[in-house]
């Protein structure tokens, strides 16, 4: 059991308006993941991840094993899975977007688009989730993989779509400093357990992301109090 965290899961596997518009094929799909994600991460989180085996979770969720491994590749991606739709929605948002300002600025509202997107119950789910994977050295070694992998998939969208060379770092350091930003500003919010509302993370990660002018031109000499450095006024979130 990791302390002080409780979590009350919603009805595993409840459809969303969105779905409802899906083929029937394809909300059964999206139910079982669902379903299991959520037996997932109560499990982990009452008995422990390494303590959780996959035969005890398949059995939990009523599905076998072969259903499990066509919607998760591993245990620790099913663990995971608040993470993944964060960064999955992230780079959807990005790759539909047309660049036409500071790159920066671009990659904070495309991650402000997908993280304003996310149900309403995503944010017991990550704040849980979180919690899990600072308990579990596997889990951070997986989520430390999976976020260099959208990294790597941001990179390829910016050079892309920038008609930039493969070995110019500036996109590289670039989806470095967005997936920093969101960790700077969901550290915080995570501890308190999500109490604050999305809106407040928002908040936080638009000051992470205004942080980073001011905090590239830092110097030692000179280090002294100042407001926030403004990249550009916020774009719509409709």
């Amino acid at each position: 059991m990791i302390p002080g965290m409780a979590v009350t899961p919603t009805a595993p596997g409840a459809a969303t308006p969105d779905d409802r518009a899906l083929p029937l094929r394809e909300r059964k799909r999206l139910r079982t993941r669902r379903t299991l994600a959520e037996t997932a991460l109560r499990m982990f989180t009452e008995k422990g991840f390494d303590a959780t085996t996959l035969e005890e979770l398949v059995e939990e969720a009523e599905v076998s094993k072969s259903t499990f491994f066509r919607a998760f590749p591993a245990k620790e991606a099913v663990a995971i899975e608040a993470e993944t739709q964060l960064w999955a929605a992230y780079v959807a948002a990005l790759e539909e977007r047309e660049l036409s300002g500071v790159v920066l600025v671009e990659l904070r509202d495309a991650l402000t688009r997908a993280a304003v997107a996310l149900d309403p119950d995503w944010d017991r789910r990550y704040v849980a989730t979180r919690r899990l994977i600072l308990a579990t050295p596997a889990l951070l070694a997986y989520v430390d993989h999976h976020r260099t992998g959208v990294e790597r998939q941001v990179v390829a969208c910016l050079t892309g779509k920038l008609g930039l060379d493969d070995d110019d770092l500036r996109p590289q350091v670039l989806a470095e400093l967005a997936t920093t930003a969101w960790s700077v500003a969901a550290r915080r919010w995570v501890r308190e357990e999500g109490r604050a509302g999305r809106e407040v993370l928002i908040r936080r990660l638009h000051g992470a992301f205004e942080a980073v002018p001011a905090s590239l031109d830092l110097s030692a000499s000179q280090a002294s109090p100042a407001p926030s450095a403004s990249l550009e006024p916020p774009a719509s979130r409709a």
